[in-house]
């Protein structure tokens, strides 16, 4: 069952010189129940406008978003439909996401409905919602600050719980906190996801955690997205260049010495993108056509999509054009990381609870 649709989104901003900025054009995405959706790129890609558009922090200037059947309208000071307090966010910084002056346990509670949100049944409620994600049921009476940060982002997906969501949108949830709570964190979303048949919106930066957690993954350059599909395929023979760009900068700990390589140049301003191809001025594979013609979202492979020139112009097949070193990486990192990967779990170091 679909829980999330959205359609041909745009979001626009005006900037102070007056200047419009669009931060998202032409997205679609969908989401299912028990599914992990990753949506990953370069910081300023525009992935928070699409993860604020989702819950409606943000109204888009196009484009449909629909909830369980329902149009996602923008927030106002209203309160919002119950119908649509199923769709919750996590937000990026736990520091700044939970009230320093209320204790845990009411925070938390303040999401609770129906029985549960009962002055009877709520302490017992937030005691098995602090259980849920890995925490003492004694942690409710316990401020923000008494937390590490790796426990405030378990507390904030807890209040994230309380409303009983079947989806949860996850703005950068794990870029604030260190190697060892983010894998903690990740394998967490994973058995939520399981259990609970939890719909999550997983945005980051980092392509390794997705590729360990998503079950699909989005890529999203300069307001766009790029390339759709299964998280496996996308990694081990990606289509569009600027995918191809992310896996390579991905660090390998293969001990093989080959160091990640970055991406060249800069994202362009989004208010003035290149003409044809947004991709096209970083990309090492462009021809005449990309500064002229920008390619839409198109099929590619079952499952897969993509919006680049090059997979059309080319023989249709796997594109055997990934650099070597690309592919020697992926074996390896496949190889060494397997076990882990077919469980949909990352190795996580030993040491205190995140």
């Amino acid at each position: 069952m679909t829980v999330l649709e959205m359609e041909n989104i745009d979001v626009t901003y005006e900037r102070r010189d007056h200047v419009k900025l669009k931060a998202v054009v032409g997205a679609s995405l969908s989401i299912d129940r028990g599914q992990i959706v990753g949506l990953v790129g370069e910081s300023g890609c525009g992935k928070s406008s699409l993860a604020r558009a989702a819950v409606g922090l943000v109204a888009p200037t196009a484009g449909r978003v629909r909830f369980e059947g329902e149009d996602v309208a923008a927030l106002t000071r209203r309160a919002r439909p119950r119908a649509l307090t199923r769709l919750q966010l996590v937000f990026q910084n736990p520091y700044s996401s939970l009230n320093p002056r209320r204790r845990v346990g009411e925070q938390i509670a303040d999401g609770l409905t129906g029985d549960s949100g009962r002055r009877a049944g709520r302490s017992r409620r937030v005691g098995e919602l602090l259980e849920l994600v890995g925490l003492s049921a004694a942690a409710a009476q316990r401020y923000p600050s008494q937390f590490s940060g790796g426990q405030r982002q378990r507390i904030a997906i807890a209040r994230a719980l309380a409303a009983d969501p079947s989806l949860i949108v996850l703005d950068e949830p794990l870029a604030s906190l260190d190697a060892s709570a983010q894998a903690q964190v990740a394998n967490l979303l994973v058995e939520l996801s399981r259990e609970l048949s939890l719909g999550l919106l997983l945005i980051s930066h980092d392509l390794a955690i997705v590729r360990h957690t998503a079950h699909a993954v989005s890529v999203m350059y300069l307001g766009r997205i790029v390339e759709t599909g299964p998280t496996r395929e996308v990694w081990s023979a990606p289509l569009h260049p600027y995918t191809e760009a992310l896996i390579a900068a991905v660090p390998r700990p293969d001990g093989s010495g080959t160091m990640p390589e970055a991406l060249p140049g800069e994202v362009p301003d989004p208010a003035r993108p290149p003409t044809g191809c947004r991709f096209h001025p970083r990309c090492p594979y462009r021809f005449s056509r990309c500064p002229e013609e920008e390619p839409e979202l198109e099929p590619a492979f079952p499952a897969r999509t993509v919006g680049c020139w090059l997979p059309r112009d080319a023989t249709p097949s796997p594109p055997s054009r990934r650099r070597a070193h690309t592919a020697a990486a992926t074996t390896t990192n496949d190889s060494s990381t397997s076990s882990s990967h077919e469980e949909g779990v990352m190795p996580t170091h030993k040491g205190g609870t995140a």
